[in-house]
């Protein structure tokens, strides 16, 4: 299985038909080391992404410990814009983050939000990996957005209809965010709980806190 296997499965219209620019492949767990390595691919791949109507990259975690509990994905998203902020300046990670406020990751100018992909997700969830023990992060420039405006707001119910039709639904209120960190990771059973992976692992006080508000602002 492969990524782009997993993008013909989605009932999303607008994967399949989808411009990727070149892929990145993580090959151990040193995250941080291997990611650097790679600094200047994914500074290009987002300098160039608008006037090449690139919609995504791919980073492939080939070790199958990295997304294997959702725990573990949790602290892989984490490591992963730790590395960003540290080769990027331009990428922070707010202290105190709230799901009204806009965030966007940026390098080289541009936008971009993180769609994980991973095996600890079952098969009733839209981030499925039919099988594949690979971890996926795909990273979409915002100016894709801005490219089909027009045709994702045209499809969004439909979409939602057919994602929910095979029993794959996804909460709207989690895509509606206006942060969106808390899109990275998406819960496996209450869909609206946001999933705090920007706390260090062991702040049990801190993810409780954040647990909790993150529960009231979907209810409402």
């Amino acid at each position: 299985m492969s990524f782009e296997e997993i993008t013909q499965k989605t009932y999303c219209p607008f994967a399949k038909p989808s411009k990727m620019g070149p892929g990145i492949t993580i090959r151990t767990a040193d995250v941080e080391s291997e990611l650097a390595e790679h600094r200047g691919i994914i500074s290009d791949f987002f300098r160039t992404a608008a006037e090449r109507s690139r919609d995504g990259m791919i980073i492939t975690f080939e070790d199958t410990s990295l997304g294997i509990t959702l725990d573990a994905l949790v602290d892989l998203t984490r490591r992963f814009y730790t590395v960003l902020t540290r080769l990027f300046p331009s990428v922070y990670v707010p202290d105190d983050p709230q799901p009204d406020e806009r965030w966007y990751a940026m390098i080289e100018g541009e936008l971009f939000f993180l769609v994980s992909f991973a095996p600890c997700y079952p098969e009733t969830s839209p981030r499925y990996t039919h099988g594949d023990r690979r971890t996926y992060f795909l990273l979409q420039p915002a100016s894709t957005f801005e490219r089909h405006a027009k045709a994702i707001d045209r499809q969004r119910t439909g979409i939602g209809r057919a994602f929910s039709a095979v029993g794959k639904p996804y909460d709207v209120r989690l895509a509606n965010v206006e942060n969106d960190m808390f899109k990275a990771v998406m819960p496996i059973g209450a869909l609206g709980r946001h999933i705090p992976w920007w706390i260090p692992a062991g702040d049990t006080a801190k993810q409780k806190a954040d647990s909790n508000h993150s529960t009231s602002e979907a209810r409402r």
